[in-house]
């Protein structure tokens, strides 16, 4: 059973015992929170006075202890070099940097204005100005080379922000230009780097017999090429051209004196060996600096070798002779009957000195450059054997040199609209025909090697990561066969000694042909200017190179191809033969 129990009201004592519990809590709060902040602002003070124990008073210390410099991570990944057929370096990359400072973090703009002006080339009191700018970053040397660069980040000073810029650089300066080409800011390119810019990144190539062929499939630290010896690329792939860097030299160094002895306006050499196609020269004059190519007009970046059209004049000759031989057309004992003109499809064709020289052979009508004769000839060819010799010599497409705007020459055929009859006695003597200086040195190379149509090169190999893989001579096709190629290779020998003996070398028989083809203006030719070209080979009997020399537009008695290309030939030509070591025709023909 429950009991109640009535309520009652507390007394006053208790109450009072309540209150003091009560106040005796509030305080005990109140001094904890006070303890709190007292050690709140002790640890604030600690860390206000070591900021200004470090800042101020110990900042020396503090600037010596931090970084140098900033340096900025490049954004570009490296390529491959290229390298001459010797291995020696004809482009590479470098390192340039773009220099920043930060004026809040220099302690003494006068003093490292003084410091640092003699090394980037600006006054001192333009960089005092520049330090003491308000704000936090400012340029004060652009493209500054890799000896500024280091220096600076060596400096005791933290101001400086260092941005490389991976350039491509040419240690030969002008050499090869118009080959190797550049790479711009925005990493396009032209010349060869444009055309292998894949493969000098660093892209995988694929080897495939019978154009290619791994010489070494072993990851090699060093590669030996001919005397040199270098680390290959790791994030890239390095390009070994056919470029000989001395026949180079060579050939630049006797375009730019023949430019300038006979007032030529431009000009073009190529070096090429007839038998495996290798360029081992390629020279064209104006050139440019690829270092420098933001200041040199576009245009010059194209490369004349293989871009630009031109009528061949006479040394188109050699093909319709060598045609017409080798489709029996004509014979080797054949005479015809210089009357000094002769009418080929309604047109009067007359030689270069409107002269007739009664009964010539072969060896005259090349030696003396008969126009009418060569025409004669042609007319025993007839035009569809003609063009089908013209398009088996290659002309009329691109060679497949491997190089970007590539042109493929102009040939006429009848039904284009452009064909005239009297065009097979013209084009007999390459007037009326257009052709680049690489396809005309290659035709010419079929004719003395053989016969083989072989295709030029500027590429002989890659150093793949460290593994060799070369690259072999390709023949598009044979033209002529290699009787008739050996009856050209002799007769162009004696039908240089008749006439131009501004190409002889003393101690070597050498063969050739002159051209002097009148300059295209619209309604006709210009009576003055011409383009004088001679191609040339050496030795007759085992020919190890053949050269072109065209020069555009010599001046007075130097307008003729025997009087300016021919002695230019000669100069190189003794040159090329003394670099290689090939002794004088007596010693070593005795040696066989």
């Amino acid at each position: 059973m429950f009991r109640y129990e009535r309520w009652h009201r507390p007394s006053r004592d208790a109450d009072e015992t309540d209150r003091e519990r009560l106040a005796a809590l509030v305080l005990t709060r109140q001094r904890r929170i006070y303890v709190m902040l007292a050690v709140m602002a002790g640890v604030f003070a600690v860390l206000a006075w070591r900021l200004f124990y470090w800042q101020v008073l110990e900042r020396d210390t503090v600037l010596a202890m931090r970084p140098l410099t900033r340096v900025q991570p490049a954004e570009q990944a490296p390529r491959g070099t290229i390298r001459d057929r010797n291995g020696y370096l004809l482009a590479i990359d470098t390192t340039r940097y773009n220099i920043g400072v930060s004026p809040n973090l220099i302690s003494d703009p006068e003093a490292l204005a003084a410091e640092i002006a003699p090394l980037i080339g600006r006054s001192e009191d333009e960089l005092k100005t520049l330090l003491t700018r308000d704000d936090p970053y400012v340029r004060i040397a652009s493209m500054a080379p890799y000896t500024v660069g280091h220096t600076l980040a060596n400096m005791e000073t933290p101001a400086f922000v260092i941005e490389p810029v991976i350039l491509r650089s040419h240690p030969n300066g002008t050499l090869a230009a118009h080959v190797l080409g550049f790479v711009n800011l925005d990493r396009q390119g032209y010349g060869l780097e444009r055309t292998f810019a894949d493969w000098l990144e660093g892209s995988a190539i694929v080897c495939e017999p019978p154009t290619c062929r791994v010489v070494s499939d072993v990851v090699a630290e060093e590669v030996k090429l001919g005397p040199r010896v270098f680390m290959p690329t790791r994030d890239g792939v390095d390009l070994v051209l056919t470029i000989d860097r001395t026949i180079q030299f060579m050939a630049e160094q006797e375009l730019q004196a023949a430019i300038e002895l006979y007032g030529a306006e431009s000009g073009t050499i190529l070096v090429l060996d007839p038998k495996s196609g290798d360029v081992l020269a390629m020279a064209n004059w104006p050139t440019y600096d690829p270092d420098n190519y933001a200041n040199v007009p576009s245009e010059r970046f194209i490369n004349p070798a293989i871009s630009e059209q031109y009528e061949p004049g006479s040394t188109f000759k050699v093909i319709t002779v060598a045609s017409a031989l080798d489709a029996e057309a004509i014979a080797p004992d054949m005479v015809f009957n210089d009357t000094g003109a002769i009418e080929v499809g309604g047109r009067i064709i007359k030689n270069w000195d409107e002269k007739g020289r009664g009964i010539v052979n072969l060896r005259q009508i090349l030696g003396y450059s008969l126009n009418t004769a060569t025409a004669w000839i042609n007319t025993q060819l007839g035009v569809e054997r003609f063009l089908a010799y013209v398009d088996a010599f290659g002309f009329g497409k691109p060679t497949g040199i491997g190089m970007p705007e590539e042109a493929a020459g102009t040939v006429k055929r009848p039904g284009d609209g452009l064909w005239h009859p009297s065009d097979l006695g013209t084009n007999a003597f390459g007037q009326g025909i257009a052709v680049t200086p690489i396809q005309m040195v290659r035709a010419f190379a079929a004719v003395i090697n053989g016969g083989n149509l072989v295709r030029p090169r500027l590429i002989r190999a890659v150093v793949d990561h460290g593994r060799i893989l070369e690259f072999e001579p390709q023949v598009d096709g044979h033209p002529i066969s290699p009787f008739t190629a050996h009856y050209m290779q002799t007769l162009l020998a004696d039908a240089v000694e008749l006439e131009t003996r501004t190409a002889l070398i003393d101690g070597y028989r050498i063969g050739g042909k002159t051209g002097t083809a009148q300059v295209p203006i619209p309604g006709g030719y210009h009576k003055e200017d011409t383009i004088a070209s001679f191609i040339g080979y050496a030795p007759v009997d085992d020919p190890q190179f053949v050269i072109l020399v065209k020069l555009d537009k010599p001046k007075g008695e130097f307008r003729w191809g025997s009087q300016s290309a021919a002695p230019t030939f000669q100069r190189l030509a003794r040159r090329v033969l003394t670099y290689l070591n090939i002794p004088p025709d007596r010693l070593r023909l005795s040696r066989r």
